[in-house]
């Protein structure tokens, strides 16, 4: 064994240094790395009642298999006075058993075959998810089916899970976080939308089982309906099974194909806004009116926000975490836009009387980048980044779910298959034109939550007061009950 190893470290020496190495490691060069953009065509098919299924095999891969069953439908579907129903839905649908099968049996078999079960609901869609050996597919998909067609949602389960969520609901004002993205969300869209309405103690009290089959039944219609699978598995045997069970399906007796999704008719106050809480650190947001990555400036927004804040070398993070040692950490993040025109926003955490000081080089920040164009080398170094490092989201179990996310959100299916030449073509002009455009003063949203006193005195080691950052309005916000949701 020793003889074989030293043989082969001693020919690959050998082919090292029969070639012509440079002096210096930056002179090395590399053949061209030949990426194809995954197309959703080499990846979709359809169950026989025409459900999408998005299909990435690896049979070189460890032998696990990941399968989820994602459906549109969300909290904006829930009816009023019913608040928290699609969230409990979500829980309790893996949580709860089936009515083959109760869940502490379920919890002890999943246990012994290491795999799991698992599903929730959010603001707009929801999925139920399974993971195993590829050894175990059967056993744990027919376990996974029984519990989407037929769930117990047990009666004492339902009231543990109403309990913790009223507990967590007692902690809304517990930290400057928690604080600052609800009162955002008020900011940014209004009393009446459906992502602010969140749940309070009176409507989960409201929750019954029978709530929950309704909305459960709302949302079984084959169109509301999309599978992705991933990892090691046999593509036949798991079309068999899936077209023996989920393409067998037909709507519900009260199923819908769920409605569209509604965008916030609100229009916004610019402004500072400042909430009070005894805390030794402030939380700090600011928000302007964004895009949708439909918009054909999308790609320009993108190479900015990069810039801007958007990776951990951007100005933001250099200025004001490095030069300045103000946060742990600050970034900015311009939003999609899937059903309504996004934001550019930004946040981060600093001492009370250093958030008047972090706002004002944050803005410097934003108005350098709209009056001093990049130069072409440093625009390019930006645009190499972002291209060199996209095929990494593309490994084999990526793909399907990236696309299948695409489908759910409405995008265009082969979206990605131009993006890194998109990238390519943003100048320093789009830059500025982009910067000039989004982060428009006199639409920004600024939000400060900790002790207001110190935050609107400011820093004595830099002095400046809150309300000169920019001319705009501040207005103090108060705390929202836990009960009501109402500004106490």
């Amino acid at each position: 064994m020793f003889g074989r190893i030293t043989l082969a470290l001693a020919l690959g020496f050998a082919t090292l240094t029969a070639q012509t190495l440079p002096d210096r490691p930056e002179k090395l060069t590399y053949p061209p790395l030949a990426f194809q953009v995954p197309k959703a065509k080499d990846f979709k098919t359809k169950l026989k009642n025409d459900i999408p299924v998005y299909l990435s095999d690896d049979a070189t891969g460890a032998p696990v298999v990941r399968l989820s069953i994602h459906w549109k439908g969300g909290s904006y579907m829930e009816p009023d006075g019913k608040e928290g129903v699609a969230g409990l839905f979500g829980s309790l649908l893996s949580q709860g058993g089936s009515t083959k099968m109760a869940i502490a049996k379920q919890v002890d078999l999943l246990e012994d075959l290491a795999a799991s079960v698992t599903s929730t609901c959010g603001d707009t869609s929801g999925s139920i998810s399974m993971q195993c050996m590829e050894k175990d597919f059967n056993a744990v998909f027919g376990m996974m089916i029984d519990i989407f067609t037929q769930p117990a949602f047990p009666q004492d389960r339902l009231e543990l899970f109403k309990r913790n969520i009223k507990q967590s609901q007692e902690r809304l004002n517990d930290s400057v976080t928690s604080i600052a993205s609800y009162q955002m969300s008020h900011l940014l869209r209004g009393e009446d939308h459906f992502t602010v309405k969140n749940s309070t103690p009176a409507s989960i009290d409201s929750i019954t089982r029978d709530d929950l089959l309704a909305f459960y039944s709302r949302i079984l219609h084959p169109s509301n309906f999309l599978i992705t699978i991933s990892g090691k598995f046999n593509r036949k045997t798991v079309l068999d099974r899936l077209n023996a069970t989920l393409g067998s399906m037909k709507p519900a007796k009260d199923a819908q194909v769920s409605p569209n999704i509604p965008a916030p008719e609100f229009t916004r106050k610019p402004g500072i806004y400042v909430v009070d809480k005894a805390a030794p650190q402030a939380m700090v947001q600011w928000a302007f009116p964004g895009m949708r990555r439909s918009d054909q400036d999308w790609y320009a927004a993108s190479v900015m926000n990069h810039i801007l804040g958007g990776s951990f070398t951007g100005r933001l993070m250099q200025k004001i975490r490095s030069d300045e040692g103000l946060t742990y950490g600050i970034g900015s993040s311009l939003s999609e836009g899937a059903h309504w025109t996004g934001d550019f926003s930004g946040n981060s955490q600093t001492n009370n009387n250093t958030v008047a000081y972090l706002l004002r080089l944050a803005i410097a920040e934003m108005e350098t980048l709209k009056n001093v164009p990049l130069t072409d080398t440093a625009l390019q170094t930006v645009k190499d980044g972002l291209v060199d490092s996209f095929p990494s989201r593309w490994n084999k179990s990526a793909a399907a779910s990236i696309l299948a996310s695409e489908a759910m959100a409405g995008w265009p299916e082969d979206w990605w298959v131009n993006y890194r030449e998109k990238i390519q073509a943003v100048t320093p002009s789009d830059i500025q034109r982009m910067a000039r455009q989004l982060l428009d003063m006199d639409k920004v949203i600024i939000l400060a939550v900790g002790q207001a006193d110190l935050i609107e005195a400011g820093d004595h080691d830099h002095p400046g007061l809150l309300k000169d950052i920019l001319p705009l309005q501040v207005q103090r916000l108060p705390l929202r009950d836990p009960n009501t949701r109402k500004p106490m």
